[in-house]
């Protein structure tokens, strides 16, 4: 009868990429990108106000949306391969993505909150991501072996020889 292995209670286990907030920034990238794309081709919207009703063209910021929308595709994908940076990269286009929706709330209101939930989302696997990649010291990822940097040049003072 054999004994059970020891379980690792500290916690010390590395952090893998963060595969489920690169698909939900990929997913809230796509649908800003689609539904943006859908806009530029809308006419004028009919804002009805106590002094009348006028024509709001979005048409701009429909343009600017499909920029960030690729952006915050772009950001997702990278932040899924889980390399060094992509972090910081995806949340600050996560926190772009969200400020964008909230400004083109009026004009979309579902649409909006489905995304801005998806990138709050989004930010708080991040945010836990990078905490934890902190705490235990790296990402377990391929590692290569061999030294960390490549040997100095014949030439260079720092070679012993």
């Amino acid at each position: 009868m054999g004994f059970p292995q020891p379980v690792d209670t500290t916690g010390a286990q590395r952090p893998g990429p963060p595969l489920l907030a690169g698909t939900l920034l990929t997913t809230s990238g796509l649908v800003d990108l689609l539904s943006a794309w859908a806009n530029t081709t809308v006419d004028a919207f009919v804002v009805q106000t106590g002094r009348g009703m006028y024509l709001v063209d979005i048409t701009g910021w429909a343009w600017l949306h499909v920029a960030i929308g690729a952006a915050v595709t772009l950001a997702g994908l990278a932040a899924a391969t889980g390399r060094r940076g992509t972090t910081s990269v995806a949340l600050g286009c996560a926190v772009l993505g969200a400020a964008i929706d909230l400004l083109l709330f009026p004009y979309g209101p579902v649409r909006a909150l489905l995304v801005v939930g998806l990138d709050a989302a989004v930010m708080r696997l991040l945010l836990r991501h990078r905490r934890m990649v902190r705490a235990t010291g790296g990402f377990s990822g391929p590692r290569r072996s061999g030294p960390s940097s490549p040997d100095p040049p014949p030439w260079s003072p720092t070679r012993s020889g």
